[in-house]
């Protein structure tokens, strides 16, 4: 069957586009376009930006600066490739009846934005162009735009929203992008491996496996059934509707604080990462003046070799259910915290919205469901081609990335490993904390860090003295 399949896709190629439209009116009859169901992840998405069309907080952006001349021809060449290749980048999301579908578009030309900073400014010309919205109904999800510097120095921003991409998706997309270049500058065509499959395959086998009862949504709904809010001190009154307004704060931890947990977790059978985990419990926990409550966790979701390759929304929320009960040592807390991520890793794939549905979580448009915390730390995820540092004659540079005012949940903190110890950032709502709250809550975060290393005997109440310093 996959055999014949690919010779008809072949023939079908061949047609003139006269005849493969002709074609496609006898298929579909009255209706315009062939639709495809959503992820579950994907739909959790639309409905957000249903809810606030105007909201940037899921945009996902990506500036690199390119020293060197530029060709912008075959920049935009080497997009128009990879948007053939991969079609979620010419995937639109339009209603079907009463749900959302995905329409996949035929290829086409794509042409790169020309972004103006005489106004405004580098910085601001970045900001304004990454936090435009987009309409999800009238064209793909995506843009990419040149900033011209000097005729040899220019910053490429690339600006996708999170219901066609995740982080891994960045680097896939930068190894393409090098290598499209690279051929078109050259007169060949790029050398890449086909593609074992598109991003809706992913989605139809998804809600198939939802619908066989094959995704352990009964572990979840066990777990975290009767799972309390997280409730933090506020700084003010929390709005009646929640409008994802946020800044961040710099999260700092010494290597040496970093490295004595790093071995804590390690003589305790647990990863750098449990233990920071933990760590981020106890301060909220802390602070909350609660022992039961959950933090979102990302994870990459590409639990098959096959979908390694592909561009696309993957990645999906775990659920960690904090146990901070009877004040326990923080070497117990670890143990509890390994326990937990391993099961609930043995139980990944379930989306969030079918937990959430299944919970019968009471709607509050004042708060992000189940989760209001999230921690995710950056180790696991490739950077070889996302940090890559050449495309074809350019030397490439990171660019800082924009900040555009927006918090996904109320406290989110993302941090990653580098050789001067933990660096990373504390995203929070601005609607209920002030900056020096969220400064507080990342130094109570490197202080529990720091005092766990040190001593794992400690309890919980002797740790998490840094963080009751909150507002009440």
């Amino acid at each position: 069957m996959t055999a014949e399949r690919e010779r008809l896709l072949r023939r079908l190629a061949t047609l003139p586009p006269e005849r493969r439209a002709a074609l496609r009116k006898s298929l579909l009859g009255d209706r315009e376009e062939r639709t495809w169901p959503l992820s579950t992840g994907q739909e959790r998405l639309w409905f957000l930006q249903r809810f606030d069309p105007g909201d940037c907080a899921y945009h996902i952006t990506w500036p690199v600066r390119l020293r060197g001349p530029v060709d912008e021809t075959a920049l935009a060449a080497a997009f128009t490739e990879i948007a053939a290749r991969h079609e979620v980048l010419r995937t639109r999301f339009v209603l079907d009846g009463d749900l959302p579908a995905q329409v996949v578009d035929e290829p086409r030309e794509v042409r790169l934005d020309r972004l103006d900073p005489a106004a405004s400014g580098t910085g601001q010309a970045i900001v304004g162009y990454a936090g435009r919205p987009f309409d999800l109904a009238a064209a793909p999800a995506w843009r990419a735009g040149l900033l011209r510097l000097a005729a040899d120095d220019a910053v490429l921003c690339i600006v996708l929203h999170h219901i066609v991409v995740d982080h891994w998706s960045l680097d896939v997309l930068m190894r393409e992008l090098g290598e499209c270049y690279n051929a078109h500058r050259e007169g060949r065509a790029p050398l890449l491996d086909e593609l074992p499959a598109q991003y809706r395959d992913f989605a139809v086998a998804e809600r198939r496996r939802a619908e066989e009862g094959r995704d352990h949504l009964d572990f979840w709904a066990g777990r975290l059934a009767g799972a309390p809010p997280l409730d933090l001190p506020l700084d003010r009154p929390r709005p009646a509707r929640w409008t994802g307004r946020g800044a961040k704060a710099g999260v700092t931890v010494p290597d040496a604080d970093a490295t004595r947990l790093e071995l804590l977790a390690r003589a305790h059978r647990a990863t750098p990462f449990m233990a920071l985990l933990a760590a981020w419990q106890v301060t909220l926990g802390t602070a909350a003046g609660q022992d039961d409550f959950c933090v979102g966790v990302p994870v990459a979701g590409r639990d098959r070799p096959e979908l390694a390759p592909l561009i696309g929304y993957f990645s999906t929320t775990l659920v960690a259910r904090a146990d901070l009960s009877g004040d326990p040592p923080f070497a117990e807390l670890l143990r509890r915290t390994r326990v937990s991520t391993l099961k609930a890793l043995a139980h990944a794939g379930t989306s969030l919205d079918r937990i959430l549905g299944a919970l019968r979580v009471p709607r509050d448009l004042s708060r992000p469901p189940l989760c209001q915390a999230m921690f995710n730390l950056t180790h696991n995820l490739p950077t070889g081609d996302m940090l890559r540092t050449e495309l074809g004659d350019l030397a490439v540079e990171v660019y800082p990335q924009p900040d555009l005012g927006r918090a996904r949940v109320e406290v989110s903190l993302d941090v990653y490993r580098g050789p001067e110890g933990i660096g990373g950032r504390l995203e929070y709502s601005t609607d209920l904390f002030d900056a020096a709250t969220a400064h507080r809550l990342a130094e109570a975060f490197a202080r529990v860090v720091s005092r766990a290393g040190e001593d794992p005997s400690l309890r919980l109440s002797e740790l998490g003295a840094a963080a009751r310093n909150l507002p009440s």
